[in-house]
């Protein structure tokens, strides 16, 4: 899941602190090394002070490529000093490194997080095979100091998360609010339109000036009509995470392989011409079909996604390899799913496959219009 979206002003103090923070680091490097005399090599030591400062100014773009540059280099380190039995007198600016661990868990991805851990390990691993970590206690106490970093940005990265979460059901609360509403002003609208329709038909012969009264009634409701119309759509188009999905394209980008389970979609057939209607509705059905296997597919490996186009009909098809009889599977996601698709004139049916699985079959008519 992504992370909030931030405001302008504090996307550009992120920027900033990115750097600022490996300058600082930097510094310290060039005054430490400046004034100490146990080490036993100042360029060496001031090269890799500056090295790891600079992986830490990646932490946010490219935290899997700057831990690894980072831990790598420390690994290499101490297996140099650990050849030509050097003493082991590190940098206090050397411990930025630290920084990295954190970097991984909040801003990586799953995958490369694991990537990320195994070079911390091997680090660690080396250090302790090479002598340097001689008894249990130093040997626990770095390890502690290399996954602190981690489980706080992890717990950090883990409440940003369900804060944005909470961001986006008020928005959809909200935006099912409006919908409502738009739903309710719509109806009365229309409902007065009819009433003045009919009397005016009835009296158009006997009576032309009461049928012109009707007449003006029904173009003063109409222009009150798209007055309300325009403010609450209006009021979606202002927030962009308020706008309809648009369609096809958006399908592609549910199809995910950093973590389980992976997302397979796929086209098949003609799908030029669909409809901004039909588009929405089968985006909204496969997104929600990718959400139900998600969350509730216990054990599951792949989702598989398929939008096939057969004559006149457009077939989605979404299937989940989870364990069978899993619970909750038939919530309100369905129930919405089943609705929409009968809004189109089409069938709907989902349930568990007969060895393993869930599947989600719609047939839609292709040139289906909501009734």
């Amino acid at each position: 899941m992504a992370a909030p979206a931030d405001s302008p002003t504090v996307a550009t103090m992120k920027r900033d602190s990115a750097w600022w923070v490996p300058l600082v680091f930097a510094l310290l490097a060039l005054v430490e090394v400046s004034v100490r005399h146990d080490l036993p090599s100042r360029p060496g030591a001031l090269a890799f002070a500056l090295a790891i400062a600079g992986a830490v100014g990646f932490r946010r773009s490219h935290p899997l490529a700057a831990t690894a540059f980072a831990f790598s280099l420390a690994t290499i380190a101490t297996l140099v000093r650990h050849h030509f039995a050097l003493p082991e007198v590190a940098t206090a600016s050397s411990a930025a490194i630290l920084i990295l661990p954190y970097a991984l868990c909040r801003w990586a991805t799953g995958r490369h997080v694991i990537a990320g851990a195994a070079f911390i390990v091997l680090t660690w691993l080396t250090s302790l095979l090479s002598g340097e970590l001689l008894t249990l206690e130093d040997a626990i106490g770095s390890a502690v100091v290399l996954i602190l970093p981690g489980t706080i940005g992890a717990v950090v990265r883990f409440r940003d998360e369900a804060q944005a979460r909470s961001v986006d059901q008020a928005r959809m609360l909200e935006r099912e609010q409006l919908a409502r509403e738009l739903h309710d002003s719509v109806a009365h609208h229309m409902t007065a339109i009819t009433l003045q329709a009919q009397a005016a038909r009835a009296v158009l012969r006997s009576s032309p000036d009461d049928a012109a009264n009707a007449l003006a009634a029904i173009e003063a409701e109409s222009k009150r009509t798209l007055v309300e119309l325009r403010a609450i759509v209006g009021a979606l188009r202002d927030d962009p995470t308020l706008a309809p999905a648009a369609g096809l394209a958006q399908i592609r980008d549910l199809a995910r392989t950093s973590s389980r389970p992976t997302v397979d979609v796929a086209f098949v057939g003609d799908l030029e011409g669909l409809s901004a209607v039909m588009e929405r509705a089968l985006f909204r059905l496969a997104q929600e079909a990718v959400t139900n296997a998600i969350k509730h597919a216990r054990n599951a490996s792949t989702v598989t996604v398929r939008i096939a186009s057969e004559g006149r009909s457009i077939q989605l098809t979404a299937r989940d390899d989870g364990e069978a009889g899993a619970p909750g599977r038939a919530g309100f996601g369905l129930v919405g799913m089943a609705e929409r698709v009968a809004l189109l004139g089409g069938t709907f049916h989902a349930g568990p496959l007969p060895e393993r699985g869930w599947s989600v079959h719609a047939l839609l008519p292709r040139d289906g219009i909501a009734r």
